[in-house]
């Protein structure tokens, strides 16, 4: 599965930009026969067939990013938060902020255009600067190797342009690290998925979801079963992962290589008879299986229920996370798409009669 997350890692999509990556998939899955769209606010759905309740697998195709806010007369670019929180600092640990030094990535109209995450370094800061504790969005920059304002419109870069840092995904052994893991995991494990099962195996109509803006508030998941109908729903996406320093294991107790996580709680609660089929799934094929209850974390399940859809959670253990070396174990990535064949194939028992 390396090879299709790297593709899918390196394409561009930060949030309200996620129509490359749709793109690839609906190029890719139209061309294994299925019947792909996608909605007017940028969600992609796919129909793969089978018969019996109608069951959304959901990933969702942005990842964590900046907005230009400011280009300066010398032509470097003041950024904000491409998500939600305007009053996030890009201090080393904030949230959604670890850019400094990492290779840029500007999406313009038109294009991309390459530059660098920077800030003040070494002997140029002040005596202040040195004593200063946290940064601020004006110590942060893009550098786009460029010397005015003009050479800067010249590349088609305006304000409102979106900015991702852009790292390649690497692997060592049996380790993948990179960004956009979140949440291109999801959209691997369903490629994955279709090369696994037939339709005529399946135990439901099936159905795979990509979702636009969940980094911002789950915005495209609230919509995106209006067109397909499901009554059920298992949101794929990261988990957090507490095998690291510095981290209680009873805070986090998932870690690398313990196998896919299935999330009962965190800041939603989700379909408990779904969420158990899941379980009894995995015991069934010996399948490691790590159960969480998670704080601060939310998912695109969570915006299913809000919408009357029976909706359960299932992560892979991921180090790192919101950073450009997020980290994750490919045992875990494969047991993760092991476990959704076997899930797909099952008969869904955890149905009351007369539902079905």
């Amino acid at each position: 599965m390396y090879e299709i997350l790297k593709a899918l890692c390196a394409i561009p999509g930060p949030v309200g930009r996620e129509e490359r990556v749709h793109g690839f998939l609906r190029e890719r899955w139209q061309a294994r026969g299925l019947e792909v769209t996608i909605q007017p606010v940028g969600n992609l759905v796919a129909r793969v067939g089978g018969a019996g309740p109608k069951l959304l697998l959901l990933g969702h195709g942005d990842e964590i990013g900046f907005a230009v806010r400011h280009i300066s007369e010398e032509g470097f670019l003041f950024l904000s938060t491409g998500q939600r929180l305007g009053t996030d600092r890009p201090e080393m640990r904030g949230s959604y902020s670890l850019p400094t030094g990492q290779p840029a990535l500007v999406m313009t109209r038109h294009g991309a255009v390459e530059g660098v995450f920077a800030t003040l370094t070494g002997h140029v800061l002040s005596q202040r600067q040195r004593e200063t504790a946290q940064l601020e969005w004006r110590d942060l920059w893009v550098d786009l190797c460029v010397s005015s304002r003009a050479e800067v419109a010249a590349l088609g870069v305006q304000v409102g342009d979106r900015v991702v840092w852009n790292p390649p995904l690497q692997r060592r052994g049996d380790y993948i690290y990179g960004k956009a893991l979140d949440n291109r995991v999801a959209l691997a494990l369903m490629d994955a998925l279709l090369e696994r099962v037939r339709p005529d195996e399946l135990a439901y109509e099936l159905f795979l979801g990509s979702s636009v803006q969940e980094e911002i508030g789950l915005i495209g998941a609230h919509s995106i079963n209006r067109a397909v109908g499901a009554s059920y729903a298992i949101a794929l996406d990261i988990a957090l992962s507490g095998d690291v320093p510095g981290v209680d294991a009873g805070d986090v107790s998932a870690r690398l290589g313990g196998g896919p996580v299935l999330v009962h709680k965190d800041l939603y609660a989700y379909n408990a008879p779904l969420t158990y089929a899941v379980a009894d799934t995995a015991a069934e094929m010996g399948i490691p299986l790590q159960n969480a209850v998670l704080g601060i974390f939310g998912s695109d399940a969570g915006a299913l229920m809000r919408e009357g859809v029976a909706a359960a959670l299932l992560g892979v253990p991921t180090r790192y996370t919101h950073s450009p070396f997020e980290m994750l174990h490919s045992a875990d990535l494969e047991r993760t798409a092991d476990l959704l064949a076997a899930f797909v194939r099952r008969p869904p028992s955890f149905i009351p009669e007369g539902q079905q």
